[in-house]
């Protein structure tokens, strides 16, 4: 159920969105406080804290730059974790035992999200001073993706994966093969990828489950729509829109590959997506190229 346009959306079942998104908005699709309690947060054994805890691996300690936050420095991988410990609890995925530091909004909803090893929960208990810490099962309503080309683990929101993810790089050698994913980037389309953090930024993607790479360009799933940019022929990229209240519209494109409706170099084909749509009557907006456009035109004089 398509409607072409020029300039805007107008179908009634659908938001108004934005015409088609640039390479930038593409590859940044996936980087989506308050008093709100969760149930067993980390600020219930927080009363007795040391002030900086280090081991080989990590750092914690309280954020001068946000009252009552704490933050954790991994050093292998130089990043920093900031939470909000009245929002922020351990969490076990009962089905391989491993634990997860989720920082959730006053929503509910998670804000931040990492990997928990052993040397890590060793060092939340000596900063907060206890033996133990209070940990619950893996929210329900999360689910953890394995990257294969990298192995690094993306963990989504069950009934809204298109509105991005929390990629949780675990290791040295996880890094290292997401440098590799990024660097395939910017050798196989060097007509998109211009730059090192545009390179990353699609492999972020990628691991996120939002870029799909094809034999002559990139698509990125995002929550409100498919963006296919051509390496070789950029009259051959392609817009579809939908609206981001579809939050079931993510699972329904990754079906329609996973399940063969679409794949190899159909993935590139705009027609096989709309056809696809159609038969799956799904309300979608096709964004006319700028090419498409000046062809459209010509034929009304």
């Amino acid at each position: 159920m398509s409607n072409e346009t020029e300039t805007s959306l107008n179908s009634p079942a659908q938001e108004k969105v934005q015409r088609g998104f640039s390479i930038h908005d593409a590859y940044s699709i996936m980087k989506s406080s308050g008093t709100k309690f969760s149930v067993g947060n980390l600020a219930t054994v927080s009363e007795n804290l040391d002030k900086r805890v280090d081991t080989e691996r990590y750092s914690i300690e309280s954020t001068s730059e946000i009252a009552g936050y704490w933050q954790i420095y991994d050093k292998t991988l130089n990043q920093t974790f900031v939470l909000n410990p009245d929002t922020t609890t351990l969490q076990t995925d009962t089905n391989t035992n491993k634990n997860y530091i989720v920082f959730q909004n006053v929503f509910g909803e998670p804000e931040n999200v990492m990997y928990a090893d052993n040397e890590l929960v060793g060092a939340l208990k000596q900063f907060l001073n206890t033996d133990s810490i209070p940990t619950t099962s893996l929210n329900e309503n999360y689910v953890i993706d394995i990257n294969k080309f990298t192995g690094i683990e993306s963990l989504k929101v069950k009934g809204n994966e298109g509105a991005g993810s929390w990629n949780l790089i675990c290791n040295q050698e996880q890094k290292e093969k997401l440098q590799e994913l990024a660097n395939l980037y910017k050798e196989k389309y060097p007509n998109l990828v211009k730059t090192d953090g545009m390179a990353m930024g699609f492999a972020d993607a990628e691991v996120a489950g939002q870029a799909v790479r094809t034999e002559n360009g990139i698509m990125l799933i995002a929550c409100n729509g498919l963006n296919y940019m051509d390496n070789v022929d950029p009259s051959k990229s392609w817009h579809i829109m939908y609206s981001i209240n579809d939050t079931d519209m993510y699972k329904k494109i990754m079906n329609a590959m996973t399940e063969g409706y679409i794949i190899g170099k159909d993935i590139e084909n705009v027609s096989k997506w709309e056809k696809y749509f159609e038969e799956k009557e799904l309300s979608y907006e096709r964004i006319l190229s700028d090419e498409e456009l000046e062809l459209l035109q010509m034929n009304k004089i």
